[in-house]
């Protein structure tokens, strides 16, 4: 996913990215093959592609969840709509799951988003008493 993702958000190839950690395509297409990057290049990849799939892997292995650090800015209806959506998608992968309908693997991850969504609007809440500056946009 975070391949597919840095090619079409970012523009970067295997290949580029390679170049950018300092390996070859040969070894880079190894280690995702085989699942065994070293950690040393963990952070590198995830800069460069631009995804946080290892770390909410490495997160969800340890029962934990991974939000964004919010800015304290009020939120938007799209931003309550989402969330409704992202929730509502939640609740129905559980009810699918208990009615066999639904694989674990996908209930988790649906739980997972739901669970990382809320946690930001709390954060959010909690710092819109001192929001930070839009730095980037």
């Amino acid at each position: 996913m975070d391949k597919t993702h840095a090619l079409k958000h970012r523009r970067l190839s295997i290949e580029r990215i390679a170049e950018l950690m300092a390996t070859t395509p040969a070894t880079l297409y190894k280690w995702l093959e085989q699942e065994s990057m070293p950690a040393k290049a963990l952070l590198a990849w995830q800069h460069l592609t631009g995804a946080s799939n290892v770390v909410r892997y490495f997160a969800a292995a340890e029962g934990a969840v991974v939000i964004s650090i919010p800015t304290g800015r009020a939120p938007t209806s799209e931003d309550t709509h989402a969330l409704q959506g992202t929730l509502n998608s939640a609740v129905g992968a559980l009810l699918d799951y208990m009615s066999g309908d639904m694989d674990r693997d996908s209930t988790i991850g649906k739980l997972g988003a739901g669970l990382e969504s809320l946690a930001w609007h709390r954060e959010n809440v909690r710092k819109s008493a001192q929001p930070e500056l839009d730095l980037e946009g």
